[in-house]
C-alpha cells in the first residue's frame, strides 16, 4: 500500500512514520519535499509572500517528483511505502492561503494514496514539540487560532472518508500506540486487497 502520514506541523508525523517503518520489514519511508528540494526554507522565506502560486508550484513539483520516484523505483503493490506529507498537505496549506486549488491526482498523474493517516495532537503538546526543535515560518502561521482552525477544516474537507485513519498522538506511550496503528494498517491492507480483487474480477 501507499500510505501518507499527515497532520499539523509538530504533531509527530515523522516520528510515527519512522516507527511504522521500523515495525514493517521491507517497507520504504519517503517524504515530501525530499532532499532534492533542499532549498525549502529559502522558498518559504522569499517566495511565499510575494507569489503564493509560485510557492504552490514548488511544493506541487516536489509531490510530482516523489510520485514518479515511487512509480519508477518501488513496487508499492508488494510492500508498504510510508510518505510523510504529500499532495494533501500542499493543497490544504495553499487553500488556507487563499489559492483556488483542489486535490487533483489525475492532471499530473500523481499516485493516489491507498490510505492516509492523520496525526492529531492537543495544542499544548504540539507547541511543546515545536518549541524544542525551533519554529519554522509555517509553525508561526499555525500560532494563529483562526489559521490553525482553517487548516483543520481544510484537512477535514480533503481527507478521504473511507481511506483515512485518525491517530491520536497525545498518549505518552507512543510506541505501543503505533503498534496498534500498524495492526489496523494490516487489517486495512487485507480489506484493500480483497476490494481490488473484486474490482479486477468485474473488469
Amino acid at each position: 500500500m501507499f500510505i501518507v502520514i499527515t497532520g499539523l506541523d509538530g504533531s509527530g508525523t515523522s516520528t510515527v512514520a519512522e516507527k511504522l517503518h521500523e515495525l514493517d520489514n521491507g517497507s520504504v519511508l519517503v517524504r515530501t519535499p525530499s532532499v532534492e528540494f533542499s532549498n525549502r526554507e529559502k522558498i518559504d522565506e522569499t517566495v511565499r509572500e510575494i507569489s503564493p502560486m509560485s510557492h504552490y508550484l514548488y511544493y506541487l513539483s516536489s509531490v510530482v517528483y516523489m510520485s514518479d520516484y515511487i512509480r519508477n523505483n518501488v513496487n508499492y503493490k508488494e510492500k508498504n511505502v510510508y510518505c510523510v506529507r504529500y499532495l494533501i498537505d500542499t493543497v490544504v496549506s495553499h487553500q488556507v492561503a487563499g489559492l483556488d486549488v483542489e486535490l487533483d491526482y489525475e492532471s499530473y498523474e500523481i499516485i493516489k494514496p491507498d490510505l492516509i493517516i492523520f496525526i492529531g495532537l492537543n495544542e499544548q503538546a504540539r507547541q511543546e514539540r515545536i518549541s524544542k526543535r525551533g519554529k519554522s515560518i509555517l509553525d508561526k502561521v499555525l500560532d494563529d487560532d483562526e489559521k490553525r482552525e482553517a487548516f483543520l477544516k481544510c484537512f477535514e474537507k480533503n481527507l478521504p472518508r473511507n481511506d483515512t485513519i485518525y491517530f491520536d498522538n497525545g498518549d505518552v506511550n507512543v510506541t505501543e500506540n503505533v503498534k496498534e496503528l500498524f495492526k489496523e494498517i494490516d487489517r486495512r491492507k487485507k480489506w484493500w486487497s480483497i476490494r481490488n480483487f473484486y474490482y479486477q474480477m468485474k473488469k
